[in-house]
């Protein structure tokens, strides 16, 4: 028998990619996730920061949205206020404005893994869907805070 030789076994050089070619299957990510700098924030001061879930109520279920840092805002000027939850990669998941009056109820459901803690509202996300049901997720011991600080952005 023939000895192995690679250039053998090699594709023939019309089917090589030779990275010219548009191959919808070649990726030139690397897949890494840069990490994108937060963007400098001037006009507003964050009141308060916590890791959150977002869910909303959708067709009578709780669905669940992405999960990230949540900031509350302040804006410096005008005082107007607002929740902002952007997930690792800096991009926005979920962005309300607080008014005055606005209510925020701590729900808190127990499950097998301990007590789930929540602060639920109305809101509107989407003007064109008008008031909707949310409900943020915070761990347990950052619910008071959490609950605290957004009282005290609607008085």
């Amino acid at each position: 028998p023939p000895a192995f030789s690679p250039a053998a076994s090699a594709p023939p050089a019309a089917t090589r990619s030779n990275g010219d070619n548009d191959d919808p299957t070649s990726n030139p990510d690397d897949g890494e996730v840069e990490k994108v700098e937060a963007e400098e924030n001037t006009e507003e001061e964050v009141l308060h920061e916590v890791r959150a879930k977002n869910m909303k109520m959708e067709k009578g279920q709780w669905k669940k949205f992405g999960a990230g840092v949540l900031r509350l805002y302040r804006h410096k000027v005008n005082s107007k206020c607002r929740i902002v939850i952007r997930n690792g990669i800096g991009k926005v998941q979920f962005n309300v404005g607080v008014s005055k009056g606005m209510e925020f109820e701590k729900v808190i459901k127990q499950s097998k893994k301990g007590p789930a803690t929540y602060v639920k509202f109305f809101a509107i996300e989407d003007a064109s869907k008008g008031m909707e049901v949310f409900m943020l997720q915070v761990k347990p011991d950052c619910l008071d805070k959490l609950h605290e600080k957004l009282e005290g952005m609607v008085k």
